[in-house]
């Protein structure tokens, strides 16, 4: 029954020959319980109802108070008696009836074989929430072990409690069915084992996969082992599982041969869970050689040898008394020495081993990767250099001084390992009669075109040079692979043209043609001469030099002329002064009876030369590369932006992300179709003031004040056009700069895009955190601020142009400019993130599909990694990303330790109190003598403030350190959750810091009515061993306590000292934490509740009582 009348929706439920629940709401989504009565017996039974929220819809399930989950990876039957109530299938969840729930419960296998296990009661189960439950099923086969079943029970969770249950006897409950062990193996090898005492089977287990073990005792399984095909040999062992065993451990194996006996050491890792324990076999290191030559690995008393042709990796260990120490390998290459000692524990690292050989010197890459499970570190070798053939020509190289020639097919790629120090690789391509071409293999070469025969044209070298490798790729031309593009756009005058460091002109290009050049020597002087008549110059791919009467002329500096020359052009107002730009950037040829001008300009990523005699050519080039005016704009501005992350399961808010807005800004606008500008701090500080005033007494006439001398400006009652009136009338307003502007516009050739973060900060949200704020900015001193307009936190801008036929997106401008920020970590915050952020649990077919990965990734053949990017080409015209401030040297971190006092910060206090004291008063001696006094007086406080804040401040942080280690003493949680919120909230000054100091030395002599309601708390709570506890946590506390609160006194008065001589403002919360009702759904966020929230969060023995009263009122 639903009704729909009411604004609450509700069902109405009704088992049968069972009374009516209470009404069910449709619009609370969670787990909660309801008690029927059945109408013969009396009984009253629990029913739980489960409201979910499933794309858009309600989803309602109804269900007894007790469920099985069977963890198994066979199906168990679920009996009453004799009664088969059910099958729980796999890995699903199976319901017990509404009229069963409370009875004896039986379970079996669906092996014939064996009986059903002993019974589980319901009271066993209240009794027994959260521990091990064994239960047994014998088997009737005398040669079958009896069949194990671990059975944890564990409360369901409930959004809230409708029926009071003093003893659990109406609470709902999950029973987990778990086998008793679990065997992973996660080796790239598989693994035979069959256990001692139970029938003679051997079982295999493949590459990632698990097995369980059902019909073995923890204390009693001996697994008899064979490592299957590791280096074309079976190994064995033999592993005894034992509870309380270490996290890791190792077993060897061994191999006898008719040579030789062979050991392996191989890791055990267990975990022991409630109802479960899971035995993973693996190796800390797979080695995997893909340099086609032997390797050797050398440790202390451990020595590998990994063969050239072997595909598989090499199991390492460091010796397991050494296991968890610095631990460093060696390498050895062929016929090598032992390279130096290196690590192997460094996830995500590369780096180049190199290995003196008697004729050569052999250089290995290193890659070091973490496997899928996390605990098995892939250590790649690789050959340092590599070549790799991606043209549509068979190629072959040799290194200079050397016959010995390396073929390549076509996507090919294969190891290269020079044998001299010439770092010059010759380069010869099928088909193509010219001598060899030569590169350097050394340098960093992004795209070198190689000049082959007219019929077959040219192939790109590229040379990619990495930490742990060296890839030379040669690909096929692609356009603007080209150095230059020549183009003689005269009537009959040749241009001549060779490389410079070749001393003979190479050819000439006739009036009318063009041509594609390239470098004739790759490794020769990359500087391109020409000839046309008398004149002469060089060509280089950034600029143009021409000789003594050519200027120096390029694209980009042509670009920041012609915005100088605009820029004058529309103050002077004089339209012939563009025409002469055009003359002068014209870069004229004299040839005697006439000019020539030589152009140099991009079309995509083509650098083109251009010889004309034609000035409108000229002019159409500047056409497509002058700036342009936007056709299209589009402006987002947001007052405030906030973000809350919240974890729905825990009902938390971790933090919020506020992006806001700044204070009152006036800007002005001095011409009429110009933009807004804000107005320096100074001057919007006394704007304000004024216009406060004038404001407040309800003013009906303008009024005019004056901002600076002979500088007045207009008030209107309306604060609508508001001018400034001398020295120039000037539009003014008061406004506010936006937490976020974004800004796009577009034209023919042209887009940018801009935006703009005024001030971001990031608040811990958990109570009593260590850092309430993670992110801030730092305002700037107000010497520095006064005299500038006030500045976003972030602002990034980007011009993007594409010219001509190209779609090569041109970054003409790209800066990214970012203040100064503070950011501040603790760990509850970080395991917080993470948590939120934690992916669903991963089953077991995705943990075999990713160790197949693991395996895959070493079975490749040789793969260079392309460092091309194979997305869209971008030019950048102007990069800039702005310094952030800040200090990640490692003295910071050992100096900073607060048990030290901090003294990098009493030195870093120090030194920038003397700096501001004479660089507050060179500013304002910059602005006037008035002005002057005033920064003597803010360059005195700095000083003072730095040197005795500093020391101020090392003394707390000493006292705060020690402190903290006796309210650890005392083992009272609560007792230092207050300390930590109480010193958290820093002292306003020197008179907060002594009065906080003075109450924390008169607690002290409360303690002793404090510790005798702890000692009934505790006796309450936990019985007689807890009054026992209790006592000892007292006596403890009796001594702990007053010296805490002593030190804190003195940590409380230093920190006043030190904020009283402090300048900065403190950072302010912007909102309190989010208020979560018992459903747990997340609704808009209502300031009141918040703060209601925070206030009763901020005792806790009030907490408590609220609990306590809540509790009361259900009873």
């Amino acid at each position: 029954m639903t009704s729909l009348s009411s604004k609450l929706f509700f069902i109405l439920l009704t088992p049968t020959n069972h009374s009516t629940a209470d009404k069910i709401p449709l619009t609370k989504v969670g787990r909660r319980l309801y008690t029927v009565r059945h109408r013969e017996s009396g009984v009253e039974r629990s029913i739980v109802c489960q409201v979910d929220g499933v794309e858009g819809s309600k989803k309602v399930t109804i269900r007894s108070p007790v469920q099985i989950k069977n963890h198994f990876s066979i199906p168990l039957s679920v009996y009453e008696g004799d009664t088969l109530l059910g099958t729980a299938s796999p890995g699903s969840e199976f319901n017990i009836p509404l009229t069963s729930y409370r009875s004896p419960l039986s379970l079996k296998p669906e092996d014939e074989d064996y009986e059903v296990c002993e019974r589980i009661d319901f009271e066993e189960i209240i009794k027994n929430e959260g521990t091990l439950l064994k239960k047994i099923c014998r088997s009737i086969n005398a040669a079958k072990k009896p069949f194990i079943i671990n059975v944890v029970p564990e409360k369901d969770n409930l959004a809230s409690l409708s029926v009071y249950s003093e003893d659990g006897w109406d609470l709902p409950y999950i029973m987990h069915l778990w086998p008793p062990i679990l065997l992973r193996n996660l080796l790239p090898y598989k693994i035979a084992y069959y256990i001692e005492g139970i029938e003679h089977r051997v079982y295999t287990l493949n590459e990632g996969q698990s097995a369980h073990i059902c019909t073995a005792q923890l204390d009693k399984a001996r697994l008899h082992l064979k490592l299957l095909d590791y280096l074309n040999h079976d190994w064995k062992s033999e592993y005894c599982i034992k509870p309380n065993q270490q996290d890791i451990s190792f077993i060897n194996f061994t191999c006898v041969t008719e040579i030789e006996k062979t050991d392996l050491d191989i890791a055990i890792h267990v975990t022991y869970n409630i109802g479960q324990t899971v035995v993973a076999f693996h190796s800390p290191y797979w080695m995997v050689n893909k340099t086609g030559r032997m390797l050797q690995y050398k440790a202390d008393g451990i020595h590998r040898k990994h063969p050239p042709n072997y595909k598989k990796p090499i199991l390492f260990s460091f010796q397991p008394k050494h296991f968890f120490n610095n631990n460093k390998v060696q390498l050895m290459v062929t016929d090598s020495e032992l390279s130096d000692q290196f690590s192997i524990d460094t996830v995500g690292s590369h780096g180049a081993v190199k290995c003196k050989g008697l004729k050569m010197e052999y250089q290995v890459g290193v890659t070091i990767d973490l496997s899928s499970f996390n605990i098995t570190r892939i250590v790649t070798f690789t050959p340092f250099y590599m070549i790799e053939n991606k043209s549509k020509y068979h190629i072959s190289v040799a290194e200079e001084g050397n016959d010995k020639w390396l073929s390549l097919d076509l996507e090919q790629c294969i190891p290269f390992w020079p044998e001299d120090a010439s770092n010059a690789l010759l380069v010869q391509v099928e088909r193509n009669q010219g001598p060899p071409k030569k590169i350097h293999f050394n340098k960093q070469e992004n795209c070198i075109l190689l000049r082959l025969d007219d019929e077959l044209g040219g192939v790109i070298a590229e040379v990619n040079l990495a930490e742990h490798s060296t890839v030379i790729r040669f690909s096929d031309y692609h356009d603007g692979a080209a150095t230059f593009l020549l183009i003689n756009h005269t009537k009959s005058d040749i241009v001549q043209y060779n490389q410079s460091s070749l001393g003979e002109i190479e050819d000439s290009l006739p009036p009318g043609k063009a041509v594609f050049y390239t470098w004739a020597d790759p490794v020769g002087s990359r500087k391109l001469k020409w000839r046309c008549g008398k004149s002469h110059g060089e060509v280089t791919q950034k600029d143009v030099r021409i000789g003594l009467s050519i200027m120096v002329f390029s694209a980009a500096f042509f670009f920041v002329f012609l915005f100088v020359f605009n820029f004058f052009k529309g103050i002077l107002c004089q339209p012939y002064f563009l025409h002469f730009l055009y003359e002068d950037m014209m870069t004229p040829i004299n040839l005697g009876k006439k000019t020539i001008y030589l152009v140099s300009f991009f079309e995509g990523l083509q650098r083109i030369i251009l010889f004309t005699e034609d000035p409108r050519v000229f002019k159409a080039t500047y056409e497509s590369e002058k700036a342009e005016l936007a056709e299209q704009e589009i402006v987002l501005a947001l007052q405030d932006v906030g973000i809350s992350l919240v974890n729905n399961y825990t009902k938390q808010e971790v933090a919020y992300i506020g992006i806001t807005s700044s204070d009152v800004v006036w800007e002005t606008k001095p011409k009429k179709k110009a933009r807004w500008k804000p107005m320096s701090i100074k001057h919007t500080e006394k704007l304000e003031k004024e216009f406060k005033e004038y404001t407040e007494s309800s003013p009906s006439e303008d009024k005019v004040i004056e901002l600076d001398t002979n500088i007045p400006v207009r008030f209107t009652p309306s604060g609508t056009n508001m001018k400034i009136l001398q020295p120039h009338v000037i539009a003014i307003r008061r406004n506010y700069l936006p937490a976020l502007k974004v800004e796009y516009s577009t034209s023919a050739h042209q887009s940018s895009f801009r935006i703009q973060i005024y001030r971001i900060q990031i608040q811990n949200q958990i109570h009593g955190a260590i850092f309430p704020f993670v992110f801030y900015p730092i305002k700037p001193p107000k010497s520095v601020t006064m005299d500038s307009a006030p500045k976003p936190f972030t602002d990034v801008s980007i011009v993007m142009r594409s010219a001509g036929h190209s779609q090569i997106s041109r970054i003409k401008y790209f800066k990214v400019l970012i203040q100064e920020m503070d950011l501040r970590l603790d760990l509850g915050f970080v395991y917080a993130l993470a948590e939120l952020m934690t992916e669903a649990e991963v089953t077991e077919k995705t943990e075999v599909e990713l160790f197949h990965k693991d395996i895959e990734a070493f079975q490749e053949e040789y793969k260079t990694a392309s460092l091309v990017d194979s997305s869209q080409v971008s030019l950048y015209e102007y990069f800039h990303i702005s310094p952030i401030k800040a200090i990640k040297q490692m003295y910071v971190l050992i100096l900073g330790l607060e048990v030290l006092g901090n003294p990098f910060g009493l030195i870093r206090e120090f030194s920038e109190g003397v700096e501001a004291f004479f660089y507050e008063p060179y500013q304002g001696a910059i602005q006037g003598p008035e002005e002057f006094v005033e920064g003597m007086a803010l360059g005195l406080k700095a000083l003072v403030g730095g040197a005795v804040g500093g020391l101020a401040g090392a003394a707390s942080k000493i006292t705060n350190a020690m402190a903290k280690g006796v309210a650890a003493m005392t083992m009272d949680e609560d007792y230092q959750q207050k300390r930590r919120e109480a010193m958290n909230k820093q002292p306003a000054g020197l008179r907060e810091g002594i009065t906080r100091g003075g109450k924390g030395l008169v607690s002290v002599r409360n303690f002793p009515r404090f510790q005798t309601w702890f000692f009934k708390a505790s006796s309450q709570k936990e019985g007689a061993a807890g009054f026992f506890k209790g006592v000892g946590k007292g006596l403890v506390g009796a001594v702990a306590r007053p010296t805490g609160g002593i030190i804190d006194m003195a940590s409380s008065t230093f920190q006043g000292i030190k904020r009283a001589t402090e300048s900065s403002d403190e950072v302010e919360s912007l909102r309190p934490p989010r208020f979560f009702n018992e459903d747990g759904v997340i609704r808009p966020y209502r300031l009141r509740d918040g703060t209601g929230n925070q206030m009763l969060q901020v005792d806790t023995f009030l907490t408590l009582k609220i609990v306590l009263f809540k509790i009361w009122i259900m009873v």
